[in-house]
């Protein structure tokens, strides 16, 4: 209930309405929809308290519990009196866009003439027919007929094991540029922790080490478990979103769209059929100690917004269906037309086959400040094709595939003061073909450390490729806006080299005479670490070699003197 605020009716009239904290308590047995949500009288769903007249200042407190439900968010609060949605403090709010599989199964190796690829193959092997209630998510009407939109995408064991998906996937073929690759045909190629769904007579086949009673199994069946749309001054905290079927395209499992001021922090979001959060077309939005790990493809995915800031979060161990990579998959993925946006404090690793933090066509002034990258299959950060530029700065980029930091076919970035080491190149900045060339990229201030790949010798990598517009010989340099300066090689058994174009390498001595770059950068031993997946910065003396950064750089370090990053241990 709302109490206003005076005594008298002409006070009643004038002041404003004091705010309401509303309950939500799914696992009670007082809870019901058309309670009163209040702390005796609760709400049954979140869904329930979306639809309430809620008003700036207003609580929603949603109490421990499972939550299989679409959650809609289109309230909106003032500037400084933000609407707030909040798990209760230590408790364990799930939004899930799974249910159930309740059983009977049938164990296919007993089932009579049934003919087996191998002996015993089909002895953990067990079936299931899926009801309608597994295909009901109203989202997926008019998209597909009613038959072809009924398919099983993801299944999990214990609310965080997915199994394998064995055969075609009806929406990623590879006749298009979604592609997923195929893993098997059908139920004979059924291994260990796997699934296949037969769309013909809708059955669920599991091949998994015991029986199905011993686990929770869980379908994906929604599409879009939670969304703030279209809304300002929103707060929410504390919810953990799992599970989804992707509707079709490359939707989120949860989404940020077409909002403004709104908060989101503290937050995990897992398992998503293909990308676990998506910030789209929003102003002023701070995503906040998230965790967008394990989801299919993308851990977080950004279009079209504008002085946006993610900070303090995790994005591991995504891309677990393995996507093409080159076309999107990772930590984090935002295409296209961000301006002034914020990644910083993050932490983005173990992302499979894929890059870490990738911002992708068109973006303009975005900072990549303070990050850990490190141990992803594809590069570390890549910043393709922007001409709008940005700063990457003061990040530790260590371990990763292919590339530490990649610039590529962008104008007006400044890489400065990172640490980039043990990555297969260090960092690399080419053009794009002639609608995408490379212009005005300044490398400063960084430390590199032995970013190569060695068998007996040196086989490839190198930690420094800066185009200077030289691709054949003898080499001349055509393009003059692109530096590079004051930054720290380490020479440890090996001579660091710098490259013009992709081929071929240069030594310091030679860079310098040839192009008149790093001429105030230094070889020196630098030792460091890497241990299991972590990072250590030994040496701590004869770093401060790299001065004022130049004044039109739009970011500063906390110590000028000092290469590469302030973070000089992970974890």
């Amino acid at each position: 209930m709302r109490v206003l605020l005076g005594c008298s009716v002409l006070a009643v009239c004038a002041a404003p309405l004091l705010s309401a904290t509303y309950v939500v308590d799914g696992s009670s047995e007082a809870a019901s929809d058309v309670s009163a949500g209040t702390a005796e009288a609760p709400w049954k769903t979140i869904s329930r308290a979306c639809a309430a007249d809620l008003r700036p200042g207003d609580i929603v407190l949603v109490r421990s519990g499972v939550y299989r439900e679409s959650v809609r968010i289109a309230c909106s609060g003032e500037p400084g009196n933000p609407i707030l949605f909040q798990a209760e403090p230590g408790g364990r709010v799930a939004i899930k866009g799974s249910e159930i599989v309740r059983g009977p199964w049938t164990r296919v190796g007993e089932l009579p003439n049934t003919p087996e690829p191998y002996p015993n193959a089909f002895a953990n092997t067990w079936r299931i027919r899926l009801g309608d209630e597994f295909f009901t998510d109203a989202r997926f009407s008019g998209t597909y007929d009613d038959k072809s939109r009924r398919w099983v995408s993801q299944v999990f064991l214990d609310d965080s094991k997915a199994l394998q998906r064995i055969g075609p996937d009806p929406i990623y073929r590879n006749e298009t540029y979604m592609q997923l690759a195929t893993v098997g045909r059908d139920v004979s190629d059924l291994i260990v922790d796997s699934f296949y769904f037969d769309p013909v007579d809708e059955t669920l086949y599991v091949n998994i080490l015991g029986e199905p009673a011993w686990y929770c199994v869980e379908v994906g069946v929604r599409g879009f478990p939670l969304s703030v749309e279209n809304a300002h001054d929103v707060v929410v905290r504390g919810f953990e979103v799992r599970h989804n079927r992707q509707p079709g395209g490359q939707w989120p499992m949860a989404s940020v769209s077409g909002c403004e001021r709104v908060t989101v922090e503290g937050c995990g979001f897992y398992q998503a059929d293909f990308c676990g959060l998506g910030l789209g077309r929003s102003k002023d939005c701070v995503i906040r100690d998230w965790d967008l790990s394990y989801n299919g493809d993308t851990g977080l995915g950004m279009g079209e917004c504008d002085g946006c800031v993610v900070e303090n979060c995790r994005a591991l161990f995504n891309n677990y269906r393995r996507f093409f990579a080159g076309w999107h998959a990772g930590g984090m993925k935002c295409i296209p037309s961000n301006r002034a946006c914020t990644i910083r404090g993050c932490e983005v690793a173990h992302n499979v086959a894929s890059d870490g933090i990738w911002f992708d066509s068109d973006n303009s002034d975005i900072r990549i400040i303070g990050n850990v990258s490190h141990h992803n299959g594809g590069a570390g950060m890549f910043f393709e094709i922007n001409k709008g530029g940005g700063v990457i700065a003061d990040n530790l980029v260590y371990a990763n595939g292919v590339r530490g930091i990649y610039i590529s076919g962008s104008q007006n970035t400044w890489v400065v003061h990172n640490t980039v080491a043990g990555n297969d190149c260090g960092i690399v900045a080419m053009p794009r073909g002639e609608d995408w060339p490379l212009e005005s990229i300044f490398v400063l201030s960084n430390l590199l450390l032995g970013n190569y790949t060695t068998g007996d010798t040196i086989t490839h990598g190198n930690d420094l490729t800066l185009y200077m517009g030289a691709d054949q010989p003898p080499y001349e340099r055509t393009v003059m806006s692109n530096h590079s300066d004051r930054n720290v090689y380490a020479n440890n058994g090996w001579s660091p080299t710098m490259r013009h174009s992709w081929n071929p390498d240069n030594s310091l001595d030679q860079w310098r005479q040839q192009y008149g770059e790093d001429m105030n950068s230094r070889l020196m031993r630098v030792e460091w670490e890497r241990k299991g997946t972590s990072f250590a910065l030994l040496t701590t003396a004869g770093l401060e070699v790299a001065g004022p950064l130049p004044a039109e750089c739009p970011w500063k370090p906390t110590d000028a003197a000092r290469v590469g990053s302030s973070i000089t241990r992970w974890p």
